[in-house]
């Protein structure tokens, strides 16, 4: 009985934690661990979480026990928040930018279960995972390298898992002007880099055809009105 009872009693607990511990719930605490790496980058990181809603749609679309790849993970933001809400994620994160690494690596509150590495997402052996992100990232890369790296992170892919893409919709021509004008200013600021300072916006159909290719389903969530970014969820068809 006793057995059964504490067996009760976490189930309980875990039930009330998964409802309660959201992503909202973590924002002071992931806030914290940029608060002393300089008063610009506390300011980017609040805004940073504002403008993503604290990561609440990518959480939710990500299971809670998945092995998580996240590349161009930059200073970790999303790494970090997946992790809080759900410590049974490994979550390994990819940025080619080395002191962005460096900084993420060091935050007081990154768990054993979150690593970060330096590389280029071009070249890098990707092990096995359930998700693969890849947020802000594919619009850096030329074309040929964007199909490339997608279809390295489709191998990789284990069963029944998933790539979640979130950039922006060149067909969305009115508002890819805002979507323009926030990389213009991240990338001029020194946020991002990019080289010789060039973007490579791609057509949503693109990533439609080539995920009908290599057999994926897609789904397309549209949840914001002043920018081009969208959200793509590709599923292996089984």
């Amino acid at each position: 009985m006793t057995k059964a009872m504490l067996s009760f009693y976490r189930k309980e607990y875990a039930s009330i934690r998964e409802e309660i511990e959201t992503p909202a719930y973590f924002r002071k605490k992931l806030i914290r661990n940029y608060i002393y790496k300089g008063p610009v980058l506390e300011w980017y990181t609040r805004i940073k979480l504002s403008l993503e809603k604290n990561y609440q749609l990518i959480n939710s679309i990500i299971p809670r026990n998945a092995c998580v790849t996240d590349i161009g993970c930059g200073y970790g933001y999303l790494s970090l928040m997946l992790s809080f809400v759900s410590p049974q994620r490994k979550i390994l994160g990819i940025d080619y930018d080395a002191d962005k690494i460096e900084l993420a690596s060091h935050c007081i509150s990154k768990p054993d279960s979150v690593r970060f590495v330096a590389g280029d997402a071009t070249a890098f052996d990707y092990e096995k995972a359930d998700v693969f992100v890849l947020s802000d990232v594919l619009h850096y890369l030329p074309e040929d390298k964007q199909d490339m790296l997608l279809e390295k992170c489709m191998a990789c892919l284990n069963p029944g898992g998933k790539i979640i893409i979130r950039d922006a919709d060149s067909d969305l021509r009115k508002r890819h002007r805002g979507t323009r004008y926030t990389e213009f200013f991240s990338t001029r600021t020194g946020f991002n880099k990019a080289d010789e300072n060039r973007l490579y916006f791609f057509s949503g159909r693109k990533i439609s055809a080539l995920a009908v290719k290599n057999g994926f389903e897609v789904e397309t969530i549209d949840n914001t009105r002043l920018t081009s970014n969208l959200l793509y969820v590709l599923s292996r068809n089984e």
